[in-house]
C-alpha cells in the first residue's frame, strides 16, 4: 500500500526528521520533509501529500496555525493530519484534534504504533474520497435524468400545440442569457434555463378544439385557453417545496401571461408582484413567438421584432414588460438573434445542455 504514497513531516527538529524519513522510506512511502509550518504550507500546496505529520512547537506558524491554513484551503482541506508532538497534555490533545488533526501521537513514539496509524489514517481518507465521488456521481446522473424528465414533460406539451421543441429550448436559452445580464448567480440561471421551457406545459390540460382552433377564438374559448397557465402551474407547484426548480417552472407557468402593467392574465400581477423570473421568461416568449412561423401567421424578422418590443402595436406594448428586463434584453439584441438563427433544429435535450456552456461564455 505504501507505495507511490506520499508523506509530508513537518518538525523544526532536523534529527526528528531525519528519524521520521528512515521509518517511512523503509516502507516504501515518499517522503517530504520541512522544518517550518509556512514552508511545508507551500510544500504541500506543490506536492499534494497523502497525509501530514506536524508537530506543534514550531517558531512562525505553530502545528495549530499550520493545520487552520492547510484545512482551509480548497485543494489541501481533505488532507488528513496526524498529530505529533513532545506536548502529552490533555489540552494540547483536544486542541489538536479541535484544529482539524485526526489523530494525536505523543512523542517520544513507538515506530508500529505511528506505522499502524498512519496506514489506517490513510485507508480512511482513501475511502472517504472514494465514496465522496461515487455520491457526486451518483447526484450528478441523478441530476441529469431530472432534468431529462422535465425536458419530456416540455415534450408532451409541445404535441398538444403548434410549438416546436425548439422553440421551447431557445425559451429556456433565452430566459438564462437574460438572466445573466441581470447578474444572476449561474446556478439560478442553470435553473432557469431548465425551467422556463416548461412554461406552457398547462397546454395539455387545453381541449384540442381550441388549441388547434385555426381562426380566432371567441371569448368563451379564450377564456379557456387562458386557463393553461394556471393549469401548468398548479401541474408544477404539487412537489415544489422539495425542488428549486419546479419552484421557478410553477411561477414561470403561473406568471409568464402576467403583464407589468397589471393587464396580464390569470390574476392580473402588477410589476413587482410578478416573479422576476415570470418576467424574464415573459419578455422572451414574445420575441420567440413573434420570430416564429406558425400555421396562422409568418415569422418576423428580428428588426421586426424588435420594433413591436420597443414600439408596441396591436400584439403587446413596451409597458407589458420589466423595465430593467427590457433594457438588457435590448443591449444584446444580437445574441438573442444569434440563439434563434442556430436553434432552428435539434433534439429537446442535447442541444440545452450544449448551450448551457455556450450561453456561460456569451
Amino acid at each position: 500500500m505504501a507505495k507511490n504514497l506520499t508523506i509530508l513531516a513537518i518538525d523544526d527538529t532536523p534529527e526528528n526528521l531525519g528519524l521520521l524519513e528512515n521509518i517511512l522510506e523503509h516502507e516504501q512511502y515518499n517522503v517530504l520533509v520541512s522544518t517550518s509550518g509556512e514552508r511545508g504550507f507551500e510544500i504541500a500546496q506543490n506536492q499534494l501529500p497523502d497525509l501530514i505529520l506536524l508537530d506543534i512547537m514550531m517558531p512562525g506558524w505553530d502545528g495549530f496555525e499550520t493545520a487552520h491554513q492547510i484545512l482551509n484551503d480548497p485543494v489541501l482541506k481533505h488532507t488528513p493530519i496526524l498529530f505529533l508532538s513532545a506536548l502529552d497534555d490533555v489540552h494540547s490533545k483536544v486542541q489538536a484534534l479541535e484544529a482539524g488533526g485526526v489523530d494525536y501521537i505523543s512523542k517520544p513514539f513507538q515506530r508500529q504504533e505511528l506505522l499502524a496509524r498512519i496506514h489506517t489514517h490513510i485507508e480512511l481518507s482513501q475511502l472517504r474520497y472514494s465514496l465522496s465521488e461515487q455520491v457526486e456521481q451518483r447526484t450528478h446522473e441523478l441530476h441529469h435524468a431530472y432534468e431529462d424528465a422535465l425536458s419530456l414533460l416540455s415534450v408532451a406539451s409541445e404535441y398538444r400545440d403548434y410549438e416546436t421543441g425548439m422553440h421551447n429550448n431557445r425559451l429556456g436559452l433565452y430566459s438564462a442569457l437574460l438572466a445573466s445580464k441581470l447578474r444572476w448567480s449561474e446556478h439560478d440561471c442553470e435553473i432557469i434555463l431548465y425551467a422556463a421551457p416548461l412554461h406552457d406545459v398547462g397546454k395539455i390540460g387545453i381541449p384540442d378544439n381550441i388549441l388547434h382552433k385555426q381562426g380566432p377564438l371567441d371569448k368563451l374559448e379564450w377564456d379557456v385557453m387562458k386557463t393553461h397557465a394556471t393549469i401548468g402551474g398548479e401541474i408544477l407547484s404539487k412537489k415544489s417545496q422539495y425542488n428549486e426548480l419546479l419552484k421557478m417552472a410553477a411561477e414561470i407557468a403561473y406568471g409568464h401571461h402576467e403583464s407589468y402593467s397589471g393587464s396580464g392574465y390569470p390574476i392580473g400581477l402588477i410589476g413587482q408582484d410578478i416573479p422576476v423570473s415570470a418576467r424574464i421568461t415573459s419578455l422572451c416568449d414574445v420575441y420567440d413567438a413573434l420570430r416564429s412561423e406558425r400555421p396562422y401567421k409568418k415569422g418576423f424578422s428580428h428588426e421586426q421584432t424588435m420594433n413591436i418590443i420597443t414600439q408596441g402595436d396591436s400584439r403587446t406594448q413596451p409597458e407589458h414588460f420589466d423595465p430593467e428586463i427590457l433594457k438588457q434584453f435590448t443591449i444584446h439584441e444580437e445574441k438573442f438573434d444569434r440563439i434563434f438563427e442556430t436553434m432552428q433544429k435539434g433534439s429537446n435535450i442535447s442541444l440545452i445542455r450544449q448551450y448551457n456552456k455556450i450561453i456561460k461564455q456569451w
